[in-house]
């Protein structure tokens, strides 16, 4: 059984970062702040068009519900896909040749006051370069893409030098260095329905992910405990990627299957310094993941609420050198929900052109409104670390009157230890840990957003470490 490489070094106290360095940290980060709501403040262009408008006919980007970007057709929907500055227009010319990059910073800082193994600040930071090249656009090959990432990561994890706890404060923490996440070819065919991706992967990119949780800072709503504390090394999820192969069926639009199998055993970040460790042995193991996707209410047509529901189940072969039990593998089920209870709809109409070419005029739908989620997952108690978990939360974007891209979100996760941890008395202590978190992502222009961030770890690791309050921000630039 593996903790996360977080909670391996959770036992290791730390010295204080001086404080002179702390107030320099974030000084640094208000500055930026202060810069771009200046700028936020000064940007005019903020047109609103609907897909259907003539608009999009004759401009590649454009503004969408506040939001400067694109469209694309992606699982039988129009998706719109935000973007940074325009840089002069190169963007548009590469993206009209297939060409589509894009870079993101975000800076957090972290401060734990109360609780934890020991009280400190600490910084965090993420560099992200994304490219993409759809080869039909620049060679006619039909249905064929390629897609790389890379990570630059700096600072320190909080949960590591000063809380202890499983569930990673910061869902961008890791052990500092550059790495390759993601090198992956993609073939689509039949519009779609089915897709085929090779290469280097990271499987948290499409599988065991909620729509809702994405929102939050803390690693457990993304790629979750019933996973990352029952694999060698966390499995090929943020920051690791590895070797592997995933099928995507659609044969309807309300359903789609993925399946996806990638190198057991992804190595330590410390060892797998920059993401080439590849090992494809028996000896490795092989992790496996499937899931059913269950799509309702889908589309501007739809006449209720949308939802999605997956459920999924997970099989790895990948020996477990610290594992109690003498069973080599492992495996799991999973079940995730998202589904909007509220949406918020415009007053104004909006023009929509039919399939006749006659325009005509509907209600507008927006993505405001409220919107809940839930992550369940079972594993063997004999061969996991975590073998049952469960989240549950909330966001509601566009809660404020004018701040239509703002999202508020709470959630909580519980997860239990299946180790049966004891006190220095040799008393059984409670076998849980429980993360409460709740945030605020403000979007300050279409390429800067601010998050300030507060969360409450209950017994920490499952022990008698003393329950922790962390505050912090996330600010987070796009280029």
């Amino acid at each position: 059984m593996h903790l996360p490489t977080s909670c391996v070094a959770a036992g290791q106290l730390a010295r204080f970062l001086p404080l002179r360095f702390r107030m320099k940290k974030l000084a640094l980060v208000l500055a930026v702040a202060g810069s771009v709501v200046g700028t936020a403040l000064a940007d005019e262009d903020r047109r609103d068009h609907d897909w259907n408008d003539d608009y999009w006919h004759h401009h590649h980007y454009g503004y969408w519900h506040g939001e400067r970007g694109y469209w694309r057709y992606r699982d039988h929907e129009h998706e719109f896909i935000r973007t940074g500055p325009a840089w002069s227009g190169l963007r548009t010319r590469l993206a009209n040749k297939g060409i589509t990059f894009n870079a993101q910073y975000a800076a957090e800082v972290w401060g734990n006051p109360i609780g934890g193994q020991s009280t400190g600040t600490v910084y965090t930071g993420l560099m992200t370069l994304q490219g993409n090249v759809d080869l039909q656009k620049l060679v006619g090959w039909q249905g064929a893409s390629v897609s790389t990432r890379w990570y630059w990561l700096s600072g320190h994890d909080i949960s590591a030098k000063h809380v202890g706890n499983i569930f990673t404060i910061s869902n961008i923490a890791g052990f500092p260095t550059l790495r390759s996440n993601e090198l992956w070819f993609q073939q689509n065919s039949l519009t779609d329905r089915i897709s085929i991706r090779l290469g280097q992967l990271g499987a948290d990119s499409e599988f065991d992910n909620s729509t809702y949780s994405a929102v939050f800072l803390n690693g457990t709503f993304g790629w979750s405990p019933y996973l990352y504390t029952n694999i060698p090394n966390g499995g090929p999820q943020y920051p690791m990627g590895v070797p592997g192969v995933r099928l995507a069926l659609t044969p309807v639009n309300w359903l789609t299957y993925h399946g996806g199998v990638f190198q057991g055993n992804v190595f330590a970040q410390n060892v797998n310094r920059h993401g080439f460790r590849w090992d494809l042995s028996a000896s490795n193991g092989y992790f496996s993941i499937h899931e059913l996707i269950f799509r309702t209410n889908q589309g501007a047509r739809a006449d209720s609420l949308p939802g999605e529901f997956k459920i999924g189940g997970w099989f790895d072969t990948a020996p477990d050198p610290d594992a109690s039990s003498t069973q080599p593998w492992n495996y799991g089920l999973y079940f995730i929900a998202d589904q909007m209870v509220y949406r918020v709809t415009q007053s104004a109409p909006a023009p929509v052109m039919g399939n006749n070419d006659k325009q005509t005029t509907t209600t507008p739908i927006t993505e405001k409104g409220l919107g809940i989620f839930t992550h369940m997952g079972f594993c063997p108690p004999n061969s996991s670390l975590i073998n049952f978990y469960i989240d549950s939360g909330l966001n509601y974007k566009g809660l404020i009157p004018t701040r239509d891209n703002d999202v508020l979100g709470v959630a909580f996760a519980y997860g239990h230890v299946n180790n049966n941890p004891k006190n220095a008395e040799e008393n059984s202590i409670p076998g849980y840990e429980i993360a409460i978190e709740a945030t605020y992502q403000i979007e300050l222009t279409s390429w800067f957003s601010l998050q300030p961030d507060l969360q409450y770890v209950l017994h920490p690791s499952g022990t008698d470490i003393a329950n922790a309050l962390v505050l912090g921000a996330r600010a987070t630039i796009s280029f």
